[in-house]
Order: C-alpha cells, then sequence, then structure tokens
C-alpha cells in the first residue's frame, strides 16, 4: 500500500501526478501562443507591402527588422529581463506593448511608418521567443523533453495560417479584388493581446539579478579552433544568408500572376504552411538519419534540400510541384539547423553550451538573415521587369550559395574526428571535479 496519504487513508498521488500534466499543457499553449503571433504576419507581410507599392528592397528592409530584434534580443532578455522582472512578466507586458505597435502599423500606408513599427515591435518581440523558452526549462522536471513543448510553437504556426487563408479565401469570394491581406497586422495585434494576459496567468519564473554579459556567447568563440566547429559555424552563416530569399520572397513568387505561379493569396499562404508540416513530420526523422548516416551526412542533407526546392521554384512547373517543394523545408530545418544545434552541443563542454548555441544563433538569424534580407531585396529589384521578376534568374543567386555552402561542409567536415570529440567531451564533463 502507498503511503502517500492525507492523513485520512485517501491517497493524495493523483493529484500530484496531474500537476506536472497541467504544467506541461499551460506551457504548450503558451508556446502555440507565442508563434502563431509571428507566424500570424511573416508571411502575409510580403504581400500586403506589394500592395502598398513597396520595392523589394524596401520589403527587405522591413523583413530585416527581425534579425537586428535577434541580435539585440541576448541584450534585452540576458540582461534587462532577467535582472529586474519575472520573465512571465516581462514577457506579457512586452506581448502588449507590441499589440499596440501592430495596430498601429495596420493604419500605416507609408514605407518610413511602417518600417518603424515593425523595427520597434521586432526588438520588443525577439527576446520573448528566449524567454518563453527559459519560461518552459524553469518549470519542466525534464529538460530533455522540451521538444514535446516547443513542437506546438510550430502547431501554433501552421494552424493561425490555415486560419488566414480560410480568412482571405472568404474575402476573395465575397469580395473580389479587394484587399485584406493586411489585416494579418491587427490579427497578430490581437494574439498579442492573448498572449500578453495569458503570461500574467503563468507560474512565476523570477529574474536572476545577477549581472550577467548579454554578449557572453560570443566567448564561444574560442570553440573555432576546433575545426568542425569552425565548419558548422561558417556554412550556418552563408547558408543563413540565402533564408530571406525563401521566407520574404516565396509568397510573391506564387501569388504573381504572369511571371510568378499566379495563385490566389489564401492558397499561397496554406501552400508555405506546408513547409512547417514537414518540419513536424521530418523531425520525427532525424534521430534515426543522425544514428545511421552519420552527423555530416545528415547536415549535408539539410544543407541539399535547399537547391532543389530553389531548382524546382526556377523552374516553376508544374504548379503542384512548385506547392509540394514547400514540404522540403522539413529537411532544411530538421536536419540542418536542428541537426546542427545537436552538433554544437556534442563540440561543447557543459559550461559552455548555451554561449556556443548563442553564438550559432547570432550568426545565423542574426547577421545571416539581415545580410541575407538586404541581398534579396536588392537582387529583386534588380531583376524586375515589366509584369513581374525574372524568378528563374532571382533564385539561381540561392542554389549557387547553398551548393558552394554544401560543397564546402561535405569537404571540410570530419565525421570520424566529430565521433572523437564528441566522445571525449562526453568523457570529461562526466568526470568527477577535483
Amino acid at each position: 500500500m502507498s503511503d502517500d496519504t492525507n492523513g485520512t487513508g485517501a491517497a493524495t498521488s493523483a493529484p500530484g501526478a496531474s500537476r506536472p500534466t497541467l504544467v506541461t499543457t499551460r506551457l504548450s499553449i503558451m508556446m502555440f501562443l507565442e508563434f502563431a503571433v509571428w507566424g500570424a504576419w511573416a508571411v502575409l507581410i510580403a504581400g500586403h507591402m506589394r500592395n502598398l507599392g513597396f520595392s523589394m528592397t524596401q520589403q527587405g528592409y522591413v523583413y530585416l527588422t527581425t534579425a537586428l530584434g535577434a541580435m539585440l534580443s541576448p541584450l534585452i532578455a540576458g540582461w534587462i529581463a532577467d535582472r529586474f522582472l519575472p520573465n512571465q512578466l516581462f514577457t506579457g507586458f512586452v506581448h502588449l506593448g507590441g499589440a499596440v505597435l501592430m495596430f498601429i502599423a495596420w493604419k500605416q500606408r507609408e514605407f518610413a511608418a511602417l518600417f518603424t513599427c515593425i523595427l520597434l515591435y521586432a526588438v520588443l518581440y525577439m527576446p520573448t521567443i528566449a524567454l518563453t523558452n527559459a519560461i518552459a526549462f524553469h518549470h519542466m522536471k525534464d529538460a530533455k523533453k522540451f521538444g514535446y513543448i516547443r513542437v506546438w510553437g510550430t502547431i501554433g504556426w501552421i494552424i493561425i495560417n490555415w486560419l488566414m487563408s480560410l480568412y482571405l479565401r472568404y474575402w476573395e469570394q465575397e469580395a473580389p479584388g479587394v484587399a485584406h491581406i493586411g489585416d494579418c497586422l491587427v490579427v497578430t495585434a490581437a494574439i498579442s493581446v492573448l498572449m500578453g494576459l495569458y503570461c500574467f496567468t503563468l507560474p512565476n519564473t523570477p529574474p536572476a539579478k545577477e549581472a550577467i554579459n548579454p554578449y557572453a556567447f560570443l566567448e564561444a568563440l574560442k570553440l573555432t579552433s576546433s575545426r568542425n566547429f569552425a565548419v558548422l559555424l561558417v556554412i550556418s552563416f552563408v547558408v543563413a544568408i540565402e533564408l530571406p530569399f525563401y521566407y520574404n520572397l516565396t509568397f510573391l513568387f506564387l501569388t504573381e500572376p504572369g511571371l510568378g505561379v499566379g495563385l490566389p493569396e489564401s492558397s499561397a499562404n496554406f501552400a508555405m504552411s506546408l513547409g512547417q508540416v514537414g518540419e513536424v513530420v521530418l523531425m520525427l526523422a532525424l534521430a534515426p538519419a543522425i544514428k545511421y548516416g552519420g552527423m555530416r551526412m545528415t547536415i549535408f542533407l539539410g544543407i541539399l534540400a535547399w537547391p532543389v526546392r530553389y531548382a524546382i521554384f526556377a523552374i516553376g512547373q508544374p504548379v503542384w510541384l512548385v506547392v509540394a517543394a514547400q514540404t522540403l523545408h522539413g529537411i532544411c530545418y530538421s536536419f540542418f539547423f536542428v541537426g546542427g544545434m545537436i552538433a554544437v552541443e556534442r563540440l561543447s563542454h557543459k559550461d559552455i553550451r548555451a554561449s556556443a548555441q548563442g553564438l550559432i544563433v547570432f550568426a545565423t538569424n542574426g547577421m545571416g538573415m539581415l545580410l541575407g534580407s538586404l541581398l534579396a531585396g536588392r537582387i529583386s529589384d534588380y531583376f524586375a521587369q515589366p509584369g513581374g521578376h525574372s524568378w528563374a534568374k532571382i533564385f539561381m543567386v540561392p542554389i549557387v550559395i547553398t551548393i558552394i555552402a554544401g560543397i564546402a561542409f561535405i569537404a571540410m567536415f570530419n565525421e570520424k574526428r566529430f565521433q572523437e570529440d564528441s566522445a571525449r567531451i562526453e568523457e570529461e564533463d562526466a568526470a568527477p571535479v577535483t
């Protein structure tokens, strides 16, 4: 008989057992809302800016705001939030402030005003990705199960895009020719309010109140003495440069009549969500791929999926193949980015792993995406022509970038050395401190 009783002979294990499940559910809802906020506008704002008459270079400037936000997020998430406010309260206030900015952005028709609103919003929003991760890890009993919570962020992105597709499809039928794609900004504002208020109900995650260097991740640069880590860092940066050609331009390519695919906005938005569906599915294949194919081949396949997808885009037909190619995002993200995160974990000692991951994120989501957004915008304007864009020429740029990156990676990353280094680091971390 269990001795877990409340003094009356009634067992108390059931409520105790249900509490971790309740916490997991609450954290999963948090992740769902966190990425539904981003997913509501990240794709559709391209069509909105096109309707406003912005050049592709101007659109690139708007998109690079998230890269600037990612570069500033260590300062905000790693210093201000950790010293002054509990994480859940800071995150809640930031989302409420972001809701105001997105509502104001919804009203703007000039580039400077819209750019300013989105820039301020990105500076507020991007740190909340790290903060929601911190909240989740703080309240989880088993950090290894973080993936079960984080996957709800991807599901949130998918669901909100499906709902937005239904919303756009309704207006395409009810009022053809009347643009409602800009409503993605006010929808983002509404979800941000919901997320902000929900954060105030989350378990308390107190600030560390320690004066931590917000850019401590730069200390991980010493890991570049390891050839495999240096190769991974540089290739990750290079690959990130081509990402805006997908994130910033694909919606415009899919919806542009004549020279593009010519899909309705609702259908194009739904098609792009297939990338996140593929991400969820392919994540299940990551562990077997690493186990049987090795880290080198797994990451190489992740890089290779990009030029394959861009080649299909460059051909531009048949339409079903272009739409199906969106699912290759699952291989790109799961095998390259998540596989790369696992490689970083194995190549760094446990006392510097957070810094190493931060360095990779800074190089990709920060510097790489920043440079890529500038490049994608200018290349698109350069290949503009009457009636649209020369998409085949535009997509040749990321094809070349990713092919070079793939060849360089497969040539320079040493699988045998990786296995030896990861085994040595694991052994050293497990050794007792003397």
